[in-house]
């Protein structure tokens, strides 16, 4: 019985040190890519307060949040009623599908760049012909 709750307190602990590194992952994300632009567009509305006017600004910036946030409200509803219409099966597989993709992604990056692999194929040396008569790409006879 020992042996079985420590492989679950394994287990657990794995479990739980992969969702506190993908939390802290997603923090400094957040704190290194977000944070910089919600202080630059905070910094600018007060520049644009103190030359346009507060109301003025204020009113802009409410009416474009208003007009995104229906926007998104009308996208959410639509993809909503289409769900419905999936299978739990379906929309199981595009979970875990969604999740591997990303964990892919992620971790995973090719080694070889499309670019100048295709380039170095381009030049790559013609073969000798092997039939008899046959001629090569680059003659001209």
């Amino acid at each position: 019985m020992q042996t079985l709750f420590d492989a679950v307190i394994y287990l657990l602990s794995t479990i739980f040190s992969i969702v506190w590194w993908i939390v802290g992952y997603v923090f400094w994300v957040v704190v290194w890519l977000l944070l910089p632009v919600a202080i630059v567009a905070f910094i600018a509305m007060r520049i644009a307060e103190a030359v346009i006017g507060k109301e003025t600004v204020r009113g802009w910036l409410k009416d474009r949040s208003l007009r995104w946030g229906g926007g998104i409200w009308e996208r959410l509803r639509q993809a909503l009623v289409a769900s419905s219409a999936l299978p739990f099966r379906v929309m199981f597989w595009l979970v875990a599908y969604t999740v591997w993709h990303s964990l892919i992604s992620v971790f995973w990056t090719p080694r070889w760049k499309p670019w100048p692999r295709a380039w170095d194929k381009r030049w790559k040396p013609t073969a000798t012909p092997t039939a008899a008569g046959a001629r090569s790409r680059t003659s001209r006879a």
